[in-house]
């Protein structure tokens, strides 16, 4: 049986999530900040119940914002059918999630002649923080000083991974790295030279993203120094655990060197342009 969560389903929800959560962060870090019924913030999500008598045994997640995640181990191409006509009249912007769901997923969905700006699969990594050596770095939070230099990072950043969704997100998303307290920036001899930041943190796991090094700084250990500057500082907070997906075989390179290991594959889809969805073919 599928059906839409509602509060009553919060903890067993949660308790799922967290038994797969290595590719379930956003998921989880969703349904821990904004509940089952947030219909105004972009990553409030919608989320629907596969069960069985033993329980929950898939989710499925829909946000405000138009990004669909999927949390799904033994899903079918017929349940994938099922599943995508719960979106009829849902505004996609993309999917993210273990490679195998999402893929099956998206096979389902009626996305026509739909054009893609990404759609990959990414390596996912994880590290138990006890196993982390701190680097000798020194960190700092941004401020309104950084603003600039940060609005710059964060366009070269999401043109790079090829996520930029245009207009002013770069700018939106450096008002938010002051604060957020999610973003951690490398200082060198006076002068910033790495960033790295929180893409979702949930009961004790991190999950690290927009990680930018400037191509003149690149090949001299900065990404790895930047992120387990950050990963100590976490750890001291309470984190145990991190996981992070890699856009290109340098930055897997640059986490294998601090610990990660690779522990399967994670898929990033988001399309050029939104779709209203309707039926499923």
């Amino acid at each position: 049986m599928i059906r839409k969560a509602g509060p009553k389903d919060q903890e067993a929800l949660g308790a799922f999530l967290e038994d797969h959560i290595e590719s379930s962060m956003f998921l989880l870090g969703n349904l821990d900040a904004y509940g089952t019924q947030n219909t105004d913030h972009p990553h409030g999500t919608t989320f629907f119940l596969q069960e069985t008598g033993d329980g929950i045994i898939g989710v499925f997640g829909a946000t405000n914002g138009g990004l669909l995640m999927c949390q799904i181990p033994r899903l079918t191409a017929l349940e994938a059918q099922t599943y995508t006509h719960l979106l009829k009249g849902y505004t996609l912007r993309g999917m993210t999630g273990a490679s195998e769901q999402v893929a099956l997923i998206l096979k389902a969905l009626p996305l026509g002649a739909a054009v893609w700006q990404i759609n990959h699969d990414e390596p996912l990594y994880t590290l138990e923080l006890a196993a982390l050596t701190p680097p000798d770095a020194t960190l700092r939070a941004p401020d309104q000083t950084d603003r600039d230099l940060l609005a710059r990072w964060f366009d070269a950043y999401m043109t790079e991974t090829r996520t930029h969704p245009g207009g002013d997100a770069a700018q939106h998303r450096a008002a938010s790295a002051i604060t957020s307290d999610r973003v951690r920036l490398l200082v060198e001899d006076g002068q910033i030279t790495a960033m790295t930041g929180l893409n979702s943190a949930a009961r004790g796991v991190v999950q690290i993203g927009g990680v930018y090094v400037p191509p003149e700084l690149r090949g001299q250990g900065r990404a790895g120094r930047v992120v387990a500057g950050h990963l100590a500082e976490l750890r001291e907070r309470g984190a145990h655990r991190a996981i992070l997906f890699a856009n290109s075989a340098h930055a897997a390179r640059a986490y294998e060197r601090i610990g990660f290991e690779r522990i399967g594959s994670y898929r990033v889809a988001l399309l050029q342009d939104p779709i209203t969805l309707g039926n499923p073919a």
